[in-house]
């Protein structure tokens, strides 16, 4: 194994008597992909660029776990890079998952990472020891003075984060620039003494992501939702790096790569590992308890990632959503804990007794429970 090389875990479904092949053929895959009388040709190319196997391990019956170390340099200083040599053509390979993922700290130091994480975060809210309270602009269809209306509650109410749907899209510049002037100015005029974060949705031309999110800023945005699975990670890593700001991951694609069993990348990796490398300052991950099948223990291995030492990458929001409702709050706190955006959309949205009384109610709790904590 080279000095500073990424060891990458994968969970494959394979025959004992198949495991060390198979083994050494992903090691290939995901390096050269030419056969061994290729590679020998070449002086450098087996010990330099084709991947090392650290070890194949029967883990039960018919699944092993093989450990790859490839060469930190040729993953270059982008995420396409590097997310074609984690797992590249080997996504086509039948039962294989990438389950686990070291970096080295020379890779790690090609990547900015987020810009604010979860402290710079807290200045800007000026909340030093609570989770957020995070709410959603939808839906795509309604009046924009009833999106307005939601800014102006949320925020009277004492509301942290605002942000944009996923789904919440303008067909053109003009009404984008429209919908988010309006929406930020509300926001603006009844957060009073506070700063309540503003983040518009990013899905849209790829020609235009810059241009939309110029405006957004410009109108009094704080920065954007973005889907690194729909415009592209490395994508994503340019804006973040160009312009500053506070940004989302939304997961929207992303069970593409996390919802097989047996293929694809673990939960932790996409939501918080890759998230940090392309500068996302929190994570939106599906939670349990909403309208997506997942675990618990999923929900708290995203989070684990998102905040766990990475080099000099800043830690990131957890931000678990798919249906959350104010009930499970305590759930929540306790899968999670405070560097958390709790965030309610539909129930805090259609709440029997509206949204301002529904996001007091919400920020007095946290209040109530981080209080003691304290005392504690």
């Amino acid at each position: 194994m080279q000095k500073d090389s990424i060891v990458a875990r994968y969970r494959v479904q394979v025959d004992r008597s198949d495991s060390v092949a198979l083994a050494r053929a992903m090691a290939v895959e995901l390096t050269v992909e030419v056969p061994d009388a290729l590679i020998t040709r070449y002086p450098g190319i087996e010990s330099d660029v084709v991947a090392d196997v650290l070890d194949v391990v029967e883990v039960e019956s018919g699944i092993h776990q093989v450990t790859l170390a490839l060469a930190a340099d040729l993953a270059g200083e982008d995420l396409n890079r590097l997310l074609n040599l984690l797992l590249g053509n080997c996504s086509m390979m039948p039962g294989v998952r990438l389950v686990d993922l070291h970096l080295p700290d020379q890779l790690l130091s090609r990547f900015k990472g987020p810009r604010h994480g979860i402290a710079g975060v807290r200045e800007l809210t000026a909340i030093a020891d609570r989770p957020l309270v995070a709410t959603v602009l939808k839906p795509r269809g309604a009046p924009v003075q009833d999106l307005v209306r939601v800014c102006r509650e949320f925020a009277t109410a004492g509301g942290d984060l605002i942000k944009d749907d996923h789904n919440l899209i303008d067909d053109d510049l003009e009404s984008f620039r429209d919908r988010v002037v309006r929406c930020a100015q509300a926001i603006r005029e009844s957060q009073g003494d506070r700063h309540v974060i503003y983040l518009v949705n990013l899905i849209a031309p790829s020609q235009q992501l810059d241009a939309r999110l110029e405006i957004a800023l410009e109108a009094g945005a704080d920065g954007a939702l973005l889907a690194p699975w729909v415009i592209g990670l490395d994508r994503v890593r340019e804006l973040t790096g160009r312009w500053p700001g506070v940004y989302l991951g939304h997961p929207s694609m992303s069970g593409v790569l996390t919802g097989g069993a047996s293929s694809g990348i673990d939960a932790h990796i996409v939501h918080g590992t890759l998230a940090r490398l392309a500068g996302l300052d929190g994570s939106v991950f599906v939670n349990s308890g909403g309208r997506f099948p997942v675990t618990r223990t999923e929900g708290r291995s995203i989070a684990a990632a998102l905040r766990q030492p990475l080099a000099n990458l800043k830690p990131a929001w957890a931000v678990p959503a798919g249906g959350m409702r104010p009930e499970r709050l305590p759930e929540m706190i306790e899968d999670f804990g405070r560097d958390t955006m709790m965030l309610m959309g539909g129930a805090l949205l259609t709440a029997k007794e509206g949204i301002e009384a529904c996001t007091r109610e919400i920020v007095q709790q946290l209040e109530e429970r981080f209080e003691t904590a304290r005392e504690m």
